[in-house]
């Protein structure tokens, strides 16, 4: 009869650590691609705290925009369908002050737009106005 060498008893001990590698070249390739993914920034300078200077406007020269889920724009009582009909608007070239409504379902790169066309145009006296957490 034909007899084979029983494997040593240390070797059943140890575990194989080959699906481990595996998994950590794994993970370590999907964070070295991941790493350099650009990320799209817009400067804002946000007051310091409660206590920064009240708005230059009051509230009779406030204007108000709207923004609403669907991507449409209200500005004085005039509906706008996007955001290149709004920026032709001439209510909107003569601005000092706005308030900003933005529906929450609203997509956020319209409102970052808008923040980003105010700050180049030098419109710095801008409010955003929101619910509180109780309604």
């Amino acid at each position: 009869m034909i007899r084979l060498p029983e494997p040593p008893a240390q070797s059943s001990l140890l575990a194989d650590l080959t699906p481990l590698l595996d998994v950590i070249f794994i993970v370590l390739v999907f964070f070295l691609l991941t790493a350099q993914a650009p990320l799209l920034q817009v400067p804002l300078q946000l007051p310091d705290s409660q206590d920064a200077s009240p708005a230059a406007a009051d509230s009779a020269q406030r204007q108000q925009l709207a923004l609403f889920a669907d991507g449409a724009w209200q500005l004085a009582e005039q509906r706008y369908p996007d955001w290149p009909s709004l920026r032709e608007a001439p209510a909107l070239q003569t601005l000092e002050a706005l308030d900003i409504a933005v529906e929450r379902s609203a997509m956020a790169d319209d409102l970052l737009r808008l923040l980003a066309w105010l700050s180049a145009q030098g419109i710095t006296d801008t409010r955003l106005l929101m619910e509180s957490a109780d309604e």
